[in-house]
């Protein structure tokens, strides 16, 4: 039986500027919990909901495509153009755990197939932001990007874009989307925060969001949107003791010393140190993309990114 359609959302007149990430809808957050937060999220006047086709397979409990149908049982109570949801394809694991991991990759046919399995768990008739989820060298741009200009061309994806690009194919793929009249690089996605990582532990796959990136961008493709994900370090720094344990990743003294002082800063101005570093990223231009499993906590950690 169909289910029955909610009444849609109440809106304030305000506008937010950040991302609602959503990779654990479905394994470690509930259904249930997953509608309350977005719920939540749209009510203050957030729009974008960010999602992957492969969210939550590193969890015990998940296998991809969670997060998307969670989402798609939320669309189907609700209006479709109260959001728009990002969502990314390429990084489906597609072999057994007892091998190196191999990804579906980014192959013509394999772009095609994977939208449209994102939109069908997504209950949509269209992608609003089509993401490549990081980039698979064994095939050519050229490839991948005509079938994201053919998805564009349909009206089956109204945005693309790439997330986890490195400086030099960000730099070749807008040379020939330019060469090959294909469809614009809307929006890159990256992981970024306010402090430096200083002992890097990612894979190559997925490249450092580094001044020569913002650098290539600002130059070659000024009106991409740039979101940056894991703003807030999935809570492991900023709202810590400055003198605790921090992850090695971003342990420095300089890195302790910004955290203090933001904060510090956030003290004075009454706010949790979270909704600052999210207020920070937003001055840059950049639209974090920041989540949590608390409904409530979204009103603290969005306070300062809220056009009245």
């Amino acid at each position: 039986m169909r289910a029955k359609v909610l009444p849609a959302l109440s809106f304030r007149v305000t506008e937010i500027h950040a991302a609602l990430g959503t990779a654990e809808y479905g394994t470690s957050v509930s259904p249930e919990t997953g509608f309350a937060i977005i719920d939540k999220f749209v009510s203050l006047g957030g729009r974008i909901i960010d999602t992957a086709n492969n969210y939550a397979h590193w969890l015990p409990e998940g296998r991809g495509g969670e997060s998307e149908t969670v989402i798609g049982d939320w669309l189907e109570q609700r209006r479709r153009s109260d959001v728009e949801i990002m969502t990314k394809v390429g990084s489906v694991p597609v072999n057994s755990e007892r091998e190196a991991v191999r990804y579906e990759g980014l192959a013509f046919d394999t772009v095609h197939c994977a939208a449209a399995e994102s939109a069908a768990r997504l209950k949509t008739d269209y992608v609003d932001i089509l993401l490549a989820h990081h980039d698979h060298p064994a095939t050519p741009l050229l490839e991948t990007w005509t079938a994201f200009t053919e998805l564009v061309a349909s009206g089956k994806v109204q945005k693309a874009g790439v997330s986890n690009y490195s400086s030099a194919r960000l730099a070749e793929l807008i040379g020939l989307i330019r060469q090959h009249a294909l469809a614009p690089l809307s929006v890159v996605q990256v992981k970024y925060s306010v402090i430096d990582v200083v002992q890097p532990n990612e894979p190559e796959m997925y490249p450092p969001f580094d001044q020569e990136t913002r650098e290539t961008l600002r130059t070659l493709s000024p009106d991409t949107v740039i979101f940056a994900y894991s703003p807030l370090l999935r809570g492991r720094v900023f709202e810590k003791a400055p003198d605790g344990e921090w992850p090695a990743e971003y342990d420095s003294p300089a890195n302790r010393r910004k955290v203090e002082a933001i904060q510090n800063e956030a003290s004075a101005l009454g706010v949790s140190p979270s909704a600052l570093v999210l207020k920070q990223i937003a001055d840059e231009g950049i639209i974090p993309v920041t989540g949590t499993s608390n409904p409530e906590r979204l009103d603290g950690n969005l306070a300062l990114l809220v056009d009245t």
